[in-house]
């Protein structure tokens, strides 16, 4: 049995020389994460990440997770998950609670994997593929006398990187901004490349509808998060009254929260994120809930290499959808703002090459850590 035998949060944060926003508001300055490590009597080291504000993970995790888990087996990873669920809920179903408990169920997943010597999708049903198409996520607002200029530039810059899809920020308080914008991104990448649009739910629902309608002339692939993810009922408005795909969830969590949203098909894409939403055992969970209802599972990806390896293992393990002769697999979101975590955490680095991204197939998470990198940043 692989006995735990000591969890340890490593709260990390780092400057980003060009601080950037969204539509929230929010200027990020810096990049940062709770790094879950637990490690069993024998040795092996699983590493985890939470999604969200470092602190309030790692305050969970130290009192509330920790004590209950310490002393059992690693390779009972959905036993731990419902007990840990349980002992919650009664504070809360959602949240912070969750990313803490999903970078413990990502940590046992690396151990199991390592300790059978088996890649993590190898152990949660096989690999439908071995490599992933990418879509570059940046475009946010940075220079207020550039947005139109510094969104082409950076766009721009992706294809010439080999990225074949780019998801680009909306959201600046004027929709005629934001289409020229838009527009101006479309003509400049030309129309084989993939754009997809991101609000951070700054949109009423009519709002929403009517900038909807302008981006389908773009060709937008999807149009995420066009409103608040409390308003589901809005989000049924919305996504009926357009024809392009809409998307959201990554602000859900659990298979009991995108139950309602896959039933009553509120979005035609959900956006699980593996560090947020419960972990790879729950994700599991909720693309299964989403295949049986129609609903497509394109999950989303913000954080270290962690993330980004454990997304690529759910990835490798989700089906077509729908199978076909000319399958159009699920995208992986890799995010291209600054983030020492994702570039240099891992000793090997993941890469796309050509907006392609292969599927780590070393045991576990497949990628070692870098521990001087978190000395380095530590909080």
């Amino acid at each position: 049995m692989s006995i735990i035998k000591k969890i340890t949060c490593h709260v990390v944060s780092a400057a980003i020389q060009k601080p950037f926003t969204s539509s929230r508001g929010w200027l990020y300055k810096t990049r940062g994460s709770c790094i879950v490590e637990i490690e069993t009597q024998d040795g092996i080291v699983g590493w985890g990440e939470c999604y969200g504000p470092s602190h309030v993970a790692r305050s969970y995790i130290d009192t509330q997770y920790a004590p209950r888990i310490l002393g059992r087996d690693a390779f009972d990873v959905e036993v731990i998950w419902e007990d840990l669920y349980n002992r919650i809920k009664d504070y809360g179903s959602k949240g912070m609670a969750i990313a803490a408990l999903s970078g413990i169920d990502i940590a046992l997943w690396d151990i199991i994997g390592k300790t059978c010597g088996k890649p993590i999708h190898k152990l949660i049903g096989g690999a439908y593929r071995d490599k992933v198409d990418a879509y570059a996520t940046g475009l946010y607002f940075i220079d207020m006398d550039r947005l139109i200029e510094e969104a082409v530039e950076e766009a721009q810059g992706y294809v010439e990187e080999g990225f074949t899809a780019v998801k680009m920020k909306i959201g600046l308080g004027s929709p005629k901004l934001d289409i020229a914008r838009v527009e101006a991104v479309r003509k400049a990448i030309g129309d084989d490349v993939r754009l997809m649009v991101d609000a951070n739910h700054c949109f009423t629902v009519p709002a929403a509808i009517r900038i909807g309608r302008e981006l389908e002339k773009l060709d937008v692939e999807w149009f995420e998060e066009p409103i608040s993810p409390e308003d589901l009922d809005g989000y049924v408005e919305v996504t009926r009254a357009l024809d392009m795909a809409v998307a959201g969830g990554e602000n859900e969590f659990t298979r009991w929260g995108f139950r309602d949203i896959v039933c009553r098909k509120a979005m035609d894409i959900i956006q699980p994120d593996v560090c947020a939403a419960g972990g790879i055992s729950e994700c599991r969970k909720i693309a299964a809930l989403a295949t049986a209802h129609g609903v497509e599972c394109v999950p989303h990806a913000w954080g270290s290499v962690i993330g980004v390896a454990a997304t690529l293992h759910f990835l490798a393990a989700l089906p077509d959808q729908p199978p076909s002769f000319r399958p159009m697999p699920p995208l992986f979101e890799f995010e291209q703002c600054e983030n020492p975590f994702r570039d240099h955490l891992a000793k090997e680095p993941i890469v796309q090459h050509k907006g392609v991204v292969a599927i780590p197939v070393k045991p576990g998470l497949g990628i070692d850590i870098d521990r001087t990198v978190l000395q380095k940043y530590s909080v």
